[in-house]
């Protein structure tokens, strides 16, 4: 994780600003783990105590627990408040998602079954696109990471590629090595139609 916090240091963006984060306590860190429907990977127990979060005003949005905690807080009143990439990607469109609030891509039980695999810790606006997607970071249970792009007008795809993760689980990954393709992109360095 040293490596993510001098890229963090280093890291500048065209618009936007990172904001300083705090490392995470282990109390903290706990509390968070609560949330999450598979058990925290050790890896991301390391940043939250190095790094804490990488979070700015427009761009990045990997919570620290902090705020992490603050932000499941704010949702607590919704119908889809856990921390599954479903219902993080309808926090991420201000909870305005109704082709998954509704259940019209997913049933609900599919919606059940995929946020209990993939806890969701944040995401990456893509400028390039014109703020119409993301990039969501998950994990599941054997402690992979993954950056999973959607957008907004091809959630069909979204829907296809996680009812597929359902049945293969996430390619072995690191949270380091997703993240560093993620400074990558909103640095401008790499672009998805590269």
């Amino acid at each position: 994780m040293e490596e993510i916090k001098n890229r963090l240091s280093a890291c500048e963006l065209e618009y936007d600003e990172i904001q300083e984060s705090v490392p995470a306590s282990d109390e903290t860190i706990k509390s968070l783990a609560d949330y999450f429907s598979q058990p925290i990977p050790e890896e991301l127990i390391t940043f939250y105590k190095t790094v804490g979060g990488i979070e700015s005003d427009e761009i990045f949005r990997i919570f620290s627990p902090e705020n992490f905690l603050n932000q499941i807080q704010e949702r607590e009143n919704f119908e889809h408040k856990s921390t599954g990439i479903i219902d993080m990607i309808i926090a991420f469109w201000g909870n305005d998602r109704p082709e998954f609030q509704e259940f019209e891509l997913l049933s609900e039980e599919e919606t059940e079954k995929i946020n209990k695999a993939f806890p969701c810790i944040g995401w990456i606006m893509a400028e390039e696109d014109n703020y119409e997607s993301g990039e969501y970071v998950i994990f599941d249970k054997n402690g992979n990471f993954m950056n999973l792009y959607s957008h907004q007008d091809n959630l069909e795809k979204t829907k296809n590629q996680l009812l597929k993760l359902l049945g293969t689980g996430l390619p072995e990954r690191s949270l380091e090595n997703v993240l560093e393709e993620l400074f990558e992109r909103a640095e401008g360095n790499l672009s998805r139609w590269d």
